[in-house]
């Protein structure tokens, strides 16, 4: 088929089947956080991925300028876009956007996919506003035999946008599958589909485009001809959600559909659990009245009984912050990553800002690479033998009038020296002088902290002005240091023109490097600043929501309904849901908290596990004999003694909202829903703190713990005793919560 040839037909019905992987990926989440933008700014990190890019947007934007289905042009003209063929010098490949972005859907490492989050975010938010298709067959194929790849009664996904066409007579021209040859088609049952034509670039063919993450189950195979395969398959809604939806409230599936799967697939167990929660509008909008008047709106919030007191005695080694400001994004809605931002560097071993648009270039000595403050990436390192800095081009065009709020992760190996640590401006820049933060925003306006910066751990540092409030702050680990009010930034006529510079003068390691052209809150930088990870569990239930993206692994786990939208059970033999690389757990005399959502149900045992593989941190569980809370601390005392904090007696089908706190002021504290029930003073020297590799990242562990660290001592429970319950809404943090924390935390 040649080029001109290929440009008249819609290469799409034949484009993305024989690839599509074998494994089932991670969903297809995070671009949701992203915002709306227009077609141009939302394709700005393409332009260096997809060829020939401008003007096809042109073209789309010029197309589109009256749409229907109430979207606005930009979002019609983003499913143009997708449509369009480009001209190709190949035969067999196209250059056009859907090819690029089809293909990146289907690889198994999804931070291919960042640079698309924008383009994502405005092309599903079309999608989502149009109505889906009614529930009909529609036809895709290719001129191969794929009949292995699809045994009847085999569950499939489909990663890649899928197009379809409601005639059958499409498909058997010849200008695509043709009536000779070898040829499979797949007959489709469709439920969510979207008719696209009034905004395809095709406007005389009823394409239907299938979402990401399309659930399908092979119904049955036809052989008509030795060469023809013919393929029924059946659209299932997921048992868990592949694909997050655009907006809150975006309905990917139609309600009826909705209802029908939840009708069919809930348990008998979860129809008469009555310690269950009403279970809230999800974000695909599972608020359907009529199925969920089953569920019984009933929290046990706690027990109080039988807990034991212990003193608490000791001096701390480093600040922990103590915030008890009201946060927004505890109940359920997390502000967006650090990554979202207008340049992010993570150094994971090159100096790339991810979105492309600000790369940097060391300048002067050499740079090399650590484990980082997450520890899945890299850290930049800095030393200095011969002066050494990061420079950055283009700047951003700033005025007086610019709100910005930079951040990141630093660690200092020496606190005698004057460094540049981010200059945005000649005049306009975070700095350190002799271990003390300053903040300059003109030739004779600087505002200096006063805490001096302790070396070798991972500080969070965060300077924000915001013009309309006339206010400049620096924080130091999410807790403000200082801030001015009534200040206005100096910005020179000449400084668009000007160079980002990153660590001039500065001896130590910096990670997660985030500048955003907007103002953060105390309570965003607080979270950034604190919260190392939460797991909701709900929809995307192996992605961690909080700011660092240290995704989970998860086995023989079983998705229920939970305290607040989904939870985990732990009823299976082995099941277990594990996070590993959190650095400040591993880091001596650092304060932490760890708190959850628990439901002791059919036998007692461990719950929760932090270690690495060199030793074991802390053991969450509940004792055989009355399913009394244990909290359990290897060598945790100066002498090297294993402490056991026992709790009160927890109530069974009933979830409790359990918390444990370490600081070194006030050592070792336990709480069931906000409530303290027992602490230990003697808790002051953990594992963590004992020299060589027990200093290493740790790993939590729910429900059966597999580890190589010696986790044995817990009072009343075999490690290897497998929980049988329910588990929810995990929260770890880098500072020790207070019980005003936990209370904002267990708000419905």
């Amino acid at each position: 088929m040649d080029t001109s040839s290929k440009k008249k037909i819609n290469q799409r019905y034949l484009f993305s089947i024989s690839d599509e992987p074998k494994q089932l990926l991670e969903p297809i989440s995070g671009y949701a956080h992203e915002p709306l933008l227009p077609l141009e700014e939302a394709c700005e990190p393409l332009l260096n991925i997809v060829p020939n890019l401008p003007v096809h947007i042109w073209i789309a934007k010029q197309n589109s300028k009256n749409p229907s289905d109430g979207l606005t042009q930009d979002e019609s003209a983003a499913i143009r876009l997708y449509t369009m063929e480009w001209d190709s010098d190949s035969s067999e490949l196209s250059d056009s956007l859907y090819v690029y972005l089809n293909r990146t859907l289907k690889q198994v490492d999804r931070k291919k996919l960042r640079p698309w989050f924008r383009y994502l975010k405005l092309f599903l938010t079309a999608l989502a506003k149009m109505p889906a298709a009614p529930r009909q067959t529609v036809w895709r194929g290719l001129r191969l035999d794929l009949s292995k790849d699809y045994p009847p009664g085999e569950k499939i996904t489909w990663w890649a946008f899928s197009s379809c066409t409601t005639s059958l007579r499409v498909l058997e021209s010849d200008l695509y599958l043709g009536n000779v040859g070898t040829r499979t088609l797949f007959s489709i049952e469709t439920i969510n589909g979207r008719t696209i034509r009034s905004h395809s670039h095709f406007t005389t063919e009823d394409e239907i485009l299938l979402l990401p993450g399309t659930f399908l189950e092979v119904k049955s195979q036809l052989n008509p001809a030795p060469d023809l395969h013919i393929i029924h398959l059946q659209q299932r809604i997921p048992p868990h959600v592949l694909l997050e939806p655009p907006f809150e409230g975006a309905e990917l599936f139609p309600l009826s559909e909705v209802a029908q799967s939840l009708l069919k697939n809930t348990e008998p167990q979860n129809k008469n659990d009555d310690s269950r929660r009403w279970y809230k509008n999800n974000k695909i909008r599972f608020g359907i009245g009529a199925i969920l008047a089953v569920i019984i709106l009933a929290i046990v919030l706690g027990a109080t009984l039988g807990s034991r007191t212990r003193t608490q005695t000791g001096t701390s080694s480093i600040p922990t912050s103590t915030t008890t400001e009201a946060s927004p994004f505890y109940g359920g809605s997390p502000p967006d990553p650090v990554s979202v931002a207008n340049a992010f560097y993570a150094f994971d071993g090159n100096m790339l800002d991810l979105y492309s648009h600000r790369n940097g270039e060391v300048v002067g000595g050499s740079v090399s690479y650590v484990q980082g403050y997450v520890a899945y990436g890299q850290a930049v390192v800095l030393t200095q033998s011969i002066p050494t800095l990061i420079s950055i081009k283009p700047n951003f065009d700033l005025n007086i009038n610019s709100a910005f709020t930079i951040e990141g992760f630093f660690m200092l190996r020496n606190t005698q020296m004057n460094a540049i640590l981010i200059q945005l401006t000649p005049y306009i820049s975070l700095n350190l002088v002799n271990g003390v933060l300053v903040a300059s925003l003109g030739p004779n306006i600087t505002l200096a902290g006063t805490s001096v910066i302790s070396t070798n751990q991972w500080h969070h540092f965060s300077f924000v002005c915001d013009p309309t409030q006339q206010t400049t702050t620096i924080y130091i680990d999410g807790a403000m240091e200082v801030t001015g009010s009534s200040i206005k930034s100096e910005i020179s006529s000449n400084d668009s023109n000007s160079t980002i510079i990153i660590g001039s003068g500065f001896t130590g390691y910096i990670d997660q490097l985030s500048i955003s052209l907007k103002a953060k809150s105390h309570q965003a930088v607080s979270w950034d600043a604190t919260v190392v990870a939460y797991y909701p569990v709900d929809l995307s239930w192996l992605l961690d929501k909080g700011p660092n993206g240290i995704n989970a692994t998860a086995s023989n786990v079983i998705p229920i309904y939970g305290w607040r939208y989904n939870a985990l059970n732990f009823k299976k033999s082995g099941a277990s849901y594990e996070a590993n690389g959190f650095t400040v757990l591993g880091t001596p005399y650092h304060a932490f908290s760890i708190a959850l959502w628990v439901r002791a149900e059919a036998q007692s045992g461990v719950f929760l596990t932090v270690a690495n593989p060199y030793t074991c941190l802390l053991v969450l569980g509940f004792q055989n004999d009355s399913n009394t809370l244990v909290a359990y601390l290897p060598n945790a005392t100066a002498s090297g003694r294993s402490v056991n904090i026992i709790g009160p007696q927890m109530p069974s089908n009933a979830w409790v909202h359990v918390a444990f706190t370490w600081s070194a002021e006030n050592r070792a504290k336990l709480y069931t829903s906000s409530y303290l029930q027992a602490t230990s003073g003697e808790a002051s020297l953990l594992n963590n703190a004992r020299g060589d590799q027990n200093s290493s990242p740790m790993t939590i562990t729910l429900g059966t713990y597999n580890g190589a660290a010696n986790c044995e001592g817990i009072e009343g429970i075999p490690i290897s005793q497998t929980f049988i319950g329910s588990l929810d809404e995990m929260f770890v943090f880098a500072r020790e919560l207070q019980d005003s924390d936990l209370k904002q935390i267990i708000k419905p």
